[in-house]
């Protein structure tokens, strides 16, 4: 699930790249809960029960000794002391969560709040019954009924095909989830325009690597890096979002189609990359970016893609070695140039994004309704992400915290994060990207300056979005369909690569025809079916791409 950016103020990476799983356990027909009762005689209210919870919490083994246990420290008690209900934390190691969920549900032990950032997961405890609406929750719960009414997304991405709300989610800020970075002092010294097109760009590349831009008579620099998350920049530049887990889809005339003119024009654009020797020919190894990473900060790579978060730690830290390492390196934002198929923006880092579930049998959904509501108050969770003011931050210029000690903080404070973990922080404009700099500082104005222009890039309404919908946010295939899914992602993906490295021998336009023999034989129609009943039956309701647009122009007003 790849790690994703907190600000400044918080002082810590988070992240998430979650995969499918398939649910083994029994179901329960329990109807969803309802108030007990609350007043004793008319107008007089009567204090509400103090219930018992459990709760589900990632093991991220973040938690000092010093500090104790994930289900025993300082903020768990904080939170028991203070909070509505009584608290029980179940932590689930997050490399093997849903497996260990998966056990906890099949032996009817599975704890009543569930925090899991696995899309497909949840969606096979729904399809199970393994679910609680939580319709008749929300009463308890006017933080969320309040953000609800702010978001209506939210309500679209919860609610499942039956009509009732059954998954919470958080809002954060819209970012995006690749951006181009392009080395500039290397345009000036080879003459070249900052290129606007895809032929542009493969031009600009190959000068990169072939002219000797680093001025050490060696060729050793790459004009591209196409590792992981890098080769799916290029996917978007063609207006296609598929990658590991994600085919590509788009829509033609009201349907759903599988976008192979798009994965053509990406391919190719890729095999070109690697028969010129623009990019490393070991990309395929590079398994997580980091090799391409350290090249970028040794000076040797053109245009990078760099994956979402950390934008302050990039201007602080990563920018700062590049200039250490390359003396007079200049970067500025490019954005995605036009391609034969159009002009596309880069995916968006889901800002609405679901996360917790109520098991079926949870015995007191109003306890369950409390916790939740205590949680998501702002100065609950506040308190939880920063700590205590005076002792962990101090306000900043901008009236936001600011950490006074960052390694007091990173012990005491930044393993509880995902307490928080259905925390809305995109509602609160402290948590903003643009908010984490201090303008008086020029480095740091430098760095607001830039994440300005790749906003103004990046969420350029002019430019379509690449897909049908973000992600976290398209249809859950059902068990039978995963498996037709994950057998077409690995045979294409085999296919692809063999195109790239293969030389003139095997092209581009070969490899799509053998992809769509593996996608028929496979039985790809029926994933075509099902994803055009999908979008016929939910296109008016879905969290589709417009959507998190809509978000991402809103929190730019906020911010301004």
């Amino acid at each position: 699930m790849r790690m994703k950016n907190l600000k400044l103020w918080l002082g810590i990476t988070v992240g998430v790249v979650a995969l499918g799983a398939t649910l083994v356990g029994c179901s329960s027909d329990k109807k969803e809960g309802t108030a007990a009762t609350t007043s004793s005689k008319p107008g007089e209210e009567k204090p509400a029960k103090r219930g018992d919870v459990t709760v589900s919490m990632y093991d991220r083994g973040a938690v000092p000794a010093s500090e104790g246990s994930y289900e025993e420290n300082r903020w768990s008690k904080w939170i028991n002391q203070n909070g509505p209900v009584n608290v029980k934390y179940v932590p689930i190691l997050r490399s093997d969560s849903t497996k260990k969920l998966n056990v906890l549900f099949a032996s009817g032990s599975a704890p009543d709040i569930v925090n899991e950032y696995n899309t497909p997961f949840r969606g096979s405890l729904y399809d199970q019954k393994q679910l609680l609406p939580i319709d008749n929750i929300l009463q308890y719960m006017p933080e969320y009924k309040k953000l609800l009414d702010q978001y209506p997304q939210l309500k679209k991405a919860g609610t499942k095909p039956d009509g009732k709300l059954y998954e919470i989610g958080k809002v954060k800020e819209a970012v995006p989830a690749h951006i181009l970075l392009i080395r500039t002092d290397w345009l000036k010294k080879l003459n070249l325009a900052m290129p606007t097109t895809t032929d542009e760009l493969l031009k600009v590349a190959k000068a990169f690597a072939d002219q000797d831009p680093d001025g050490n008579g060696k060729k050793d620099t790459y004009g591209l890096n196409m590792s992981t998350y890098s080769e799916q920049a290029i996917n978007e530049m063609f207006g296609e979002s598929s990658s590991s887990s994600l085919l590509a889809w788009d829509l033609k005339d009201g349907k759903v189609v599988r976008a192979w003119d798009k994965e053509l024009a990406s391919l190719t654009f890729k095999k070109q990359l690697y028969d010129e020797g623009l990019i490393d020919k070991d990309y395929i190894n590079d398994k997580d970016g980091a090799k391409a990473k350290q090249d970028f900060l040794n000076g040797k790579i053109g245009i990078y893609v760099k994956f979402t978060g950390g934008w302050y730690d990039f201007i602080m830290n990563d920018l700062t070695t590049l200039q250490k390492n390359a003396p007079g390196a200049e970067v500025a934002p490019l954005g995605y140039p036009k391609s034969p198929l159009g002009t596309f923006t880069g995916a968006i880092d889901n800002p609405v994004q679901m996360t917790t579930v109520v098991n079926a049998k949870a015995k007191d959904p109003e306890a369950v309704g409390r916790y939740l509501d205590f949680i998501m108050k702002p100065e609950t969770a506040n308190k939880i992400v920063n700590g205590d003011e005076g002792t962990h931050w101090k306000k900043a210029p901008n009236g936001c915290p600011q950490a006074i000690d960052p390694a007091k903080s990173k012990n005491e404070v930044s393993y509880a994060y995902d307490y928080t973990m259905f925390f809305s922080s995109g509602v609160d404009k402290c948590t903003y990207v643009l908010n984490g700099f201090n303008a008086e500082v020029p480095a740091q104005k430098a760095g607001m300056d830039m994440y300005k222009e790749v906003q103004k890039l990046y969420f350029d309404p002019q430019r379509e979005y690449p897909g049908i919908a973000l992600g976290d946010h398209m249809p859950v295939y059902s068990a039978d369909l995963q498996v037709i899914n994950t057998t077409i992602l690995k045979e294409k993906g085999d296919i692809f690569v063999k195109a790239i490295l293969s030389g003139a021998k095997y092209t581009p336009e070969q490899a799509i025809k053998d992809s769509q023999a593996a996608w028929a034989k496979a039985g790809g129609q029926q994933l075509e079916d099902f994803m055009n009943k999908w979008y016929q039956e939910n296109k008016d309701t879905a969290f589709l791409a417009k959507d998190a647009m809509i978000i991402a122009k809103q929190q730019m007003e906020t911010v301004k």
